[in-house]
């Protein structure tokens, strides 16, 4: 300790000298390096802000159609097992209102006219539930394009339950007059058990995706 304090006497400039170029470049060092670190600091807010706008961004976007599709989805529901068969009501009464009178009278041309005009209600009513399921469709294929695979499965497993249950309503709609006019209980009750079973399997699939979308949402 002796020698190195009379070196220093010795050159006590060139260490005053020596010490202060060590202070700036200590203090230069510090500098940078805090700018450096701020910089990288700034960087990384953001980065998280900007990830944070995107998923907050997906997150909105995946919702609303996710959205759309339950509405949609309900509403169809809605429309097939309460709509409709409000709509068939009216329709059903005037036909055999005027088909008990016209059996009566015998009158076989009005009868036919009676039968070819149930026969055009209930068509427009296939109509409108085919156009539903085009449109159903079409928006669950929009979602599959970014949707988890599982969900995917999901959505086919779904499509097909939902067809099924169209298809069987349709063939139930094509013999409606005539389970109608034959007065065939055994035949309707085979309909509307089957339909049943349909919309039973139907329903768990959808509860099924949806629990898959509140996954998927709360993921991101």
């Amino acid at each position: 300790m002796n020698e190195i304090y009379e070196v220093i006497q010795l050159n006590p400039e060139f260490f005053a000298w020596s010490f202060g170029v060590v202070n700036v470049l200590w203090v230069l060092f510090t500098y940078f390096n805090k700018q450096s670190h701020e910089r990288e600091m700034v960087n990384l807010v953001h980065k998280l802000n900007l990830d944070a706008e995107r998923r907050k961004k997906v997150f909105e976007l995946k919702a609303s159609q996710y959205e759309l599709y339950v509405s949609m989805l309900d509403e169809f529901g809605k429309k097939n097992q309460v709509d409709m068969p409000k709509r068939m009501q009216p329709i059903l009464e005037r036909f055999l209102k005027d088909y008990l009178f016209l059996s009566e009278s015998g009158d076989k041309a009005k009868e036919q006219e009676l039968i070819a005009w149930l026969s055009n209600q209930v068509n427009v009513l296939t109509q409108e539930g085919l156009e539903d399921l085009l449109k159903l469709k079409a928006e669950s294929n929009r979602l599959k394009l970014t949707a988890t695979d599982e969900m995917i499965e999901t959505f086919y497993e779904l499509e097909e339950l939902i067809t099924e249950s169209v298809n069987k309503t349709n063939a139930f709609m094509s013999e409606f007059t005539q389970i109608v006019i034959s007065q065939n209980n055994e035949r309707l009750q085979h309909y509307q058990n089957e339909m049943m079973k349909i919309g039973i399997k139907a329903q768990e699939k959808a509860q099924l995706l949806m629990q898959q979308m509140r996954s998927e949402l709360n993921a991101i």
